[in-house]
C-alpha cells in the first residue's frame, strides 16, 4: 500500500489572512442583522456613556442599586421626550382657534397685487409674480390652485403617520437598549476595555478613552445648550405674549439639537407679528431676542461647554459635528466627533513613536 499523501503545510501568512477572512465576514453577517436595530443602539450607547457619571454619583450619593437608577435612566428619557410633546400638544388644542382665525385674517389682508420689488427680483421675480396675481384672482382660481396642494399634503401626511410610527418604535428600543447597556455597563466597559487591547494595546486604549470623552462632551455642549436656548426662546415668546410658546420652544429645542439653528422660529414669528397683526414694535423685539439672545448663546456656549476635559482642538470637534450631520443625519452629531477623536488619538500616537532605524 502507498503511503498517505502529507497535508499540505500553509504558511502563516496565509493563516493570517483567512482567520481575518472569517472573521471579518462574521462581522458583516453580525452587523447585516443587526441593521435595523443599528440606530437605537447606537443611540443607546451614546446616552449611557453621557449619563453614567450622573448615575454613578446618583448611585454612591443615595445608595441606590443598580435597578433604581436603571429606573430613573427610563423616566427621564421617557420624559425628555413625552412632557414636552404633551404640553405642545395642549398648547395647540388651547390656542389652535385663535391660531387658526389669525391666519384666516393675515391671508385676507395679502393684497391682489404685489408688491413692484417681487417682480424685480432676479431670475424668480416674474414667477413670482404672477403666481401672487393667480392666487388672489379670486376664489375659484385660488381653489384650482390649492387643490392639488392640499391632496399632495394628504398624501404627504399620511406618509408621515408611518414615518412617526417608525420613530416611536425606534424610541422605544433606544430606552429599552439604554436600560440593558446600563444593567450590564460593567461587562461591556471590560468587553470594549479587552478588544482595544488587543487590537492596538496603549494606543487603542488611548483612543478608547478620547471617544468616551469626546461623547460627553459634545452631548453636554449640545444639549445643553440647546436647552438653554429653548428656555430663552419661551422667555421672550412669553413676554410678547406670543401663543403656542410651548410648542416653538420646543421646535427651537429639536433645531437647536439639529444644528439648523434655534432662532429660526424666533424670526418667523417676528414675520407674523410684523405683517399678520400689524406689531412692528413687537415684531422687532423678538426679532432682536432671537438673534442676539438665543442666537448667540450657540457661539458662547457650547464651545466652552464641549472644549471642557476635551484634549483635541475645537476645530476637529465642530467638522466632526458638521460633518458627521451631513454624512449621517443627526445621530451624526454624535458619531461624527467620536470617530474623529479616535483618528486624531490614533494619529498623534503613531507620530510620538520613534522611527526605526
Amino acid at each position: 500500500m502507498s503511503a498517505a499523501n502529507p497535508m499540505p503545510v500553509i504558511s502563516e501568512p496565509v493563516q493570517t489572512a483567512l482567520r481575518l477572512l472569517i472573521i471579518g465576514s462574521l462581522l458583516l453577517s453580525v452587523l447585516y442583522i443587526l441593521r435595523p436595530f443599528l440606530p437605537s443602539m447606537l443611540w443607546s450607547a451614546f446616552i449611557v456613556i453621557t449619563v453614567w457619571p450622573g448615575l454613578a454619583w446618583l448611585k454612591s450619593r443615595f445608595r441606590w442599586n443598580r435597578a433604581a437608577c436603571a429606573l430613573v435612566l427610563a423616566v427621564v428619557l421617557v420624559g425628555f421626550v413625552i412632557g414636552p410633546l404633551l404640553a405642545s400638544i395642549f398648547t395647540l388644542v388651547e390656542h389652535g382657534e385663535t391660531l387658526f382665525q389669525d391666519t384666516k385674517v393675515a391671508i385676507e389682508k395679502i393684497p391682489d397685487n404685489p408688491p413692484d420689488w417681487v417682480g424685480e427680483l432676479p431670475l424668480l421675480g416674474s414667477g413670482l409674480a404672477q403666481t401672487w396675481r393667480d392666487a388672489t384672482s379670486g376664489d375659484a382660481g385660488l381653489r384650482a390652485r390649492l387643490g392639488p396642494v392640499v391632496q399632495a399634503s394628504g398624501q404627504w401626511l399620511l406618509g408621515q403617520v408611518g414615518a412617526a410610527g417608525e420613530l416611536l418604535l425606534q424610541f422605544l428600543l433606544t430606552v429599552v437598549f439604554s436600560l440593558v447597556f446600563y444593567l450590564n455597563s460593567e461587562t461591556l466597559d471590560e468587553l470594549t476595555w479587552r478588544l482595544a487591547d488587543r487590537i492596538g494595546g496603549d494606543r487603542a486604549l488611548q483612543a478608547r478613552d478620547q471617544a468616551r470623552q469626546a461623547i460627553r462632551a459634545v452631548a453636554l455642549g449640545v444639549v445643553l445648550t440647546a436647552l438653554l436656548q429653548a428656555g430663552l426662546a419661551l422667555i421672550g415668546l412669553l413676554i410678547a405674549g406670543v401663543p403656542l410658546a410651548i410648542l416653538l420652544a420646543f421646535v427651537c429645542f429639536l433645531l437647536a439639537i439639529a444644528q439648523f439653528g434655534a432662532a429660526l422660529p424666533l424670526l418667523v414669528v417676528a414675520g407674523w407679528l410684523y405683517w399678520g397683526q400689524n406689531e412692528a414694535n413687537w415684531a422687532a423685539f423678538i426679532a432682536i431676542w432671537g438673534l442676539i439672545m438665543v442666537g448667540g448663546v450657540d457661539n458662547v456656549i457650547r464651545p466652552m461647554l464641549i472644549t471642557r476635559g476635551m484634549s483635541m482642538p475645537l476645530t476637529l470637534v465642530f467638522l466632526g459635528v458638521i460633518g458627521g450631520l451631513l454624512a449621517y443625519g443627526l445621530i451624526g452629531v454624535f458619531l461624527g466627533p467620536t470617530v474623529v477623536a479616535i483618528a486624531y488619538t490614533l494619529l498623534l500616537a503613531w507620530l510620538a513613536e520613534p522611527r526605526a532605524n
